[in-house]
């Protein structure tokens, strides 16, 4: 792991007018007063734990229990900045993550020393597609690397939705058949860049404490692909899975990749969704609506957001 220090040269004594000034910084707008950054990455609750059915306000509303058995994310480039200073933060690694798996202790995946202890307003990362080089953690596997570089994936996961007296309808207008248990096993290249992160209080970026250290948390979530809308900020949002069920089009228990292409998006969203805004363009297939909500599922701090996103190539 790399420990980086800030751009930019720290000065080694200020300027004394009445007295001595606590942290003066050089032309950068760094200070003599500093701490450190660790980034982790950290999955959200609904990755080991899946997600229940219910009226609750993170549970499936139409009645499907969610569960992943496997799910590998590709994260790095983490950078950081002051808008009113020179200073920056970065680290171009990155890596994949198993996040089904993840320790206890979370991915650190990038430290820096000797940060001036202010606030740093502007943070972001990447969840880009895989390439060959790219590091990983333990427990994450050479399987699972090997898989999301040779399907050039940002995304990887798999699982199955169960409903006891479940059905597939399959659009458009075909008979509906009994489907208990759907699996799922999706792999997507959908790289984004999100920026202007904040917590969800809405304060931008991170502090660091003098002479102490920073826990930024770039936070993936795992549930945006049952939502009604495409969030771009606070997540007031049902979610839904029956797409899921309705888009296997052989009725042989899993809905495929290419089963979601096949599906005209209007055949099972219906008119509880809204799906206008959706990053990279509309949304006329069932697999462009699982490929939006990939490019928005990169949070912080937990239920932060990151609203400023660009599709990365």
């Amino acid at each position: 792991m790399q420990r980086l220090n800030v751009t930019g040269f720290m000065v080694t004594a200020c300027a004394l007018a009445l007295g001595l000034v606590a942290g003066c910084g050089d032309d950068s707008g760094a200070t003599s007063e500093t701490g450190a950054v660790q980034i982790f990455v950290e999955p959200e609750d609904t990755i080991p734990e899946g997600l229940e059915p219910g009226t609750g306000e993170e549970n499936i509303a139409d009645g499907w229990k969610v569960t992943y058995e496997r799910f590998l994310v590709t994260i790095g480039n983490v950078r950081a900045a002051r808008s009113n200073a020179k200073e920056t933060l970065a680290d171009e690694s990155v890596f994949v993550l198993d996040l089904k798996n993840a320790p206890a202790t979370r991915y650190v995946i990038a430290e820096f020393q000797g940060v001036s202890a202010v606030r740093w307003d502007r943070f972001g990362f990447d969840l880009p597609n895989a390439k060959a080089g790219v590091k990983t953690l333990p427990p994450t596997t050479a399987a699972d690397v090997d898989l999301m570089v040779e399907g050039g994936y940002s995304l990887f996961f798999e699982g199955f939705i169960e409903k006891e007296g479940g059905e597939s309808c399959p659009p458009p207008g075909g008979a509906c058949v009994p489907a208990d248990r759907v699996r799922f096993s999706w792999g997507l290249s959908a790289g984004t860049s999100f920026d202007d992160c904040a917590t969800e209080d809405g304060l931008n970026g991170f502090s660091v404490p003098t002479s102490g250290t920073v826990a930024v948390k770039p936070t993936i979530h795992g549930d945006h692909w049952f939502f009604d809308n495409i969030t771009a900020g606070v997540e007031l949002t049902k979610r839904y899975a029956q797409y899921i069920a309705d888009s296997d089009l052989d009725a042989d228990g899993e809905t495929t990749i290419d089963e979601l292409k096949r599906v005209n998006a209007a055949d099972v969203f219906g008119d509880e969704y809204n799906l206008a805004g959706a990053p990279g363009g509309p949304i006329e297939t069932a697999y462009d609506y699982v490929v939006a909500q990939a490019r928005t599922l990169g949070d912080f701090q937990g239920d932060g957001e990151c609203p400023r996103r660009v599709v990365l190539p």
